[in-house]
């Protein structure tokens, strides 16, 4: 399931909730576009010249010494191979958490353990990912891009071979948390190299086209296993993922190279990781959207762990159906956040929250009605094999207008901070949603009653969290310190 929106519908939100604070004056636009302007067009001799060189170490295959702002269009800053190795990077998580959601069942009975064991592997590889996003992005800005990803993907490969062996399941979470450590770093870092090699268009155009197969991942994921669990079961479809990272590695070392150069890279690290979050936490609505964002996301990840235990288990369907039903739940969401983003300038960021968050009450009251009615009525009861489908599809659909919403505004009130901001909303987010995905197993693999018991009472938590709304005062001086420092660039690009 894509836990990530387009960098399009991030940005509009952006943009949109930005001028929601306070509308520029004219002349404060007038003087910030001529600013910017100025300044993305003024390069000096001397910085031709590093361009230029940069260049042709790009062409001799270490790419060290490309700029931010060279080359500028897609085709010279990300030849098919590298844009390739992009799109695979950002694969990474959807492939590590959806291919092996069909098996849930049969590791289960194979394992000799219930249900809570086995979503623990996906909290342990939910809570690598999550510290991997926290660490690996300082890191690579003081050692460089390439090396990280080459031990990333490394560390990612052993520990998926580790699955595939696995004797029992504690060996099993532990490889699955080094597995999401290491994947961290092509979530990460592949973003990273599109912003080191270009920006603007060129960027913008990158990035659209890596979320863009990053978001066919999640619908042909789980596909891919409803179809391999059957012939080669759950350990062959974790053969498969470390097989997909050894591809991944290959193409690592002959196809993306370093981006970051020496010169270009940050010493400060993890004090200014530290700093930064110390003065993001003294604004409250920052800490409240991460919340948000947070408890959201939770209900992304109690979805994900839960239904292949409620639709194989407790309604007794076919892995096939459970993949179709699955596959076409990715497809709602991926419409959904489409809809958000060709609506963000008739309807605001925080109005898209608020709405989704209270619609999201409303389908998972019901949601836990219907479950809780598993416990009498018999599992082939077609009106409950209809129902609970038909209430994930909204159950989704609703959570895709909030996704990329909320990281927008949370980015928009972190201003210059918004690199440590995104660390931390990544963290957060993956480390509560890895928590509640063992509470929805804990009524057992048959019984739907925990699944209900988190939908209804994070639902509830989520729109407590949003009651004050979901737009803030730091918003006006984060537009105001956004222009101040277009103006600023501008002028120290012309002396």
């Amino acid at each position: 399931m894509r836990v990530t929106d387009s960098p399009e519908q991030t940005t509009k939100a952006v943009e949109q909730t930005t001028k929601a604070a306070k509308p520029l004056t004219d002349a404060e636009r007038r003087v910030a576009d001529a600013e910017q302007q100025a300044a993305e067009q003024h390069v000096t001799g001397a910085e031709q010249g590093k361009a230029t060189e940069g260049r042709r170490g790009a062409g001799h295959g270490n790419g060290a010494g490309a700029s931010q702002g060279e080359p500028r269009t897609l085709r010279s800053a990300f030849p098919p191979a590298l844009l390739l190795s992009l799109a695979a990077l950002a694969a990474v998580a959807p492939l590590g958490t959806d291919t092996y959601l069909p098996a849930f069942t049969a590791m289960a009975r194979d394992l000799h353990v219930g249900a809570s064991e086995v979503q623990l592997t996906m909290t342990a590889f939910l809570v690598g990912i999550a510290i991997g996003q926290l660490t690996i992005g300082v890191l690579s800005d003081r050692v460089g891009r390439r090396p990280l990803l080459l031990w990333g993907t490394v560390l990612s490969l052993v520990a998926g071979i580790a699955t595939v062996v696995a004797p029992n399941i504690t060996v099993l979470i532990i490889a699955r948390f080094l597995q999401g450590l290491g994947g961290a770093s092509g979530m990460v870092l592949g973003r990273a190299v599109i912003a080191d090699r270009a920006r603007g268009a060129a960027a913008a155009q990158a990035l659209n086209l890596v979320m863009a197969i990053q978001g066919i991942a999640p619908v042909l994921a789980p596909i891919l296993g409803g179809i391999l669990v059957g012939p080669i079961g759950w350990r062959g479809i974790l053969a498969v993922v470390a097989a997909f990272t050894a591809i991944l590695l290959l193409l690592i070392i002959f196809c993306v190279p370093e981006t970051l150069p020496a010169e270009r890279r940050n010493t400060a690290g993890l004090r200014s990781l530290l700093a930064g979050a110390k003065e993001l936490s003294k604004s409250r609505f920052f800490v409240r959207i991460i919340l948000i964002n947070a408890a959201t996301f939770s209900l992304l990840m109690a979805y994900l762990s839960a239904t292949p235990f409620v639709l194989q288990s407790v309604l007794g369907m076919s892995t096939g159906q459970y993949t179709i039903i699955f596959g076409c739940c990715a497809a709602t969401m991926t419409v959904a956040t489409t809809i958000s983003s060709a609506l963000i300038n008739r309807w605001a960021p925080e109005r898209q929250i608020r709405t989704a968050l209270a619609s999201v009450l409303v389908v998972d009251t019901a949601m836990a009605a219907v479950c809780l009615a598993t416990m009498r009525e018999p599992v082939d009861s077609t009106p409950l094999r209809i129902a609970i489908p038909a209430l994930l599809m909204c159950h989704v659909f609703c959570l895709g207008f909030a996704f990329g919403n909320i990281p927008a505004i949370a980015l928009a009130v972190a201003g210059r901070r918004a690199g440590t901001g995104s660390a931390i909303l990544g963290f957060v987010q993956f480390v509560c949603g890895g928590l509640v995905s063992p509470l929805v197993g804990l009524a057992g693999e048959d019984s739907a009653t925990g699944f209900a018991v988190v939908l209804i009472t994070v639902a509830i938590l989520v729109n407590i969290l949003a009651l004050p709304g979901v737009r803030a005062p730091e918003l006006e001086s984060a537009q105001k310190a956004a222009v101040a420092e277009v103006i600023r660039d501008g002028r120290q690009g012309k002396s």
